[in-house]
């Protein structure tokens, strides 16, 4: 096995979960748990799916002194300590077939920082993948999906469009061209009204709300390096793309899976009959999800392109 043949893939998790700051001051909410382990291992699990892969995890200065504790528990040196401490038979770490690094987050406070961060630690390669570590897909494997698209450009994932959820959602534009989509143009978080002006330019059939996962090329790391937003606007990974967009191909894959936001709180404190009637994100889930278990909400909520910003 060469180099080129393993997986690159950025796990953006800078953030400091202020919407959720009653626990995220104590342990990042990457690592809350869910299904009784926690969410980055289940993260791992899906890029491990890819085969061999060079991971690394970015974060926010804050959690230096957990994510050392955290580098350390997650290799397989450490997951056979604990066994071994604990009296447990072996078994291989979820990430036995990752080599996985933390680094901290250094730059401007935005997400696009932390890909900028990720690609740069990482050797090069064509493909690097991005996975935005609060979001946990319960139901498929959005990176194997993202594999499948065109080779040679950009790729995200998207879901259906949902009105209700435009103004707190980037919203894709999008064609199909020989049974593949592919980004027309993105609007982030739209007001009502501009939103309804998208559903009567394009149409809600071409419409969608983007996820967070994508599949980057070499070609776009090179011109996100000297991108600039327009005056005012938060450089932001989604706007980055949609700017290539204008004059590059960008293929939009979808997914129809539950997804756990990790950063809507407080999580673990939602009964199934405290759920929102007529909500589908908060009604019973599928595929293997309990929701009569102690886990964060399913919520198809998305923090692509929408990173946490600092208290003040």
């Amino acid at each position: 096995m060469t180099r080129t043949d393993v997986t690159r893939v950025v796990v953006c998790a800078g953030g400091l979960g202020t919407r959720i700051a009653g626990w995220a001051r104590y342990i990042p909410k990457e690592f809350y748990p869910v299904d009784g382990r926690p969410g980055i291992v289940h993260l791992l699990e899906e890029i491990a799916a890819l085969g061999p892969a060079e991971v690394v995890i970015v974060t926010h200065p804050y959690y230096h002194a957990f994510t050392s504790w955290a580098r350390a528990a997650l290799s397989q040196d450490g997951h056979d300590s604990y066994l071994h401490a604990a009296r447990l038979p072996a078994a291989a770490s979820p990430a036995a077939a990752l080599t996985v690094s933390f680094i901290t987050q250094h730059g401007p406070y935005a997400d696009i920082t932390s890909v900028l961060n990720g690609a740069g630690h990482l050797a090069p390669h064509e493909n690097l993948y991005v996975a935005f570590a609060d979001n946990l897909y319960r139901c498929d494997n959005p990176l194997l999906a993202l594999r499948s698209a065109p080779p040679g450009c950009p790729a995200v994932l998207a879901r259906a469009y949902q009105p209700e959820l435009a103004a707190s959602r980037g919203v894709i534009a999008a064609r199909r061209q020989d049974e593949q989509l592919f980004m027309l143009g993105l609007a982030e978080k739209p007001s009502p009204h501009a939103a309804r002006a998208l559903e009567r330019r394009y149409g809600t059939g071409n419409l969608l709300l983007l996820e967070g996962r994508a599949r980057l090329t070499a070609g776009f790391i090179r011109f996100a390096r000297g991108y600039q937003p327009s005056a005012g606007t938060e450089p932001k990974l989604a706007l980055a793309i949609a700017a290539y967009a204008r004059t590059h191909p960008v293929a939009v894959t979808t997914t129809s899976s539950k997804v756990i936001d990790l950063g809507t709180g407080p999580p673990g404190l939602l009964a199934p009959d405290q759920a929102t009637p007529g909500n589908p994100d908060t009604e019973g889930m599928s595929c293997g999800y309990d929701s009569s278990e102690s886990t964060p909400r399913p919520t198809t909520r998305s923090r692509y392109g929408t990173p946490t910003r600092t208290s003040t």
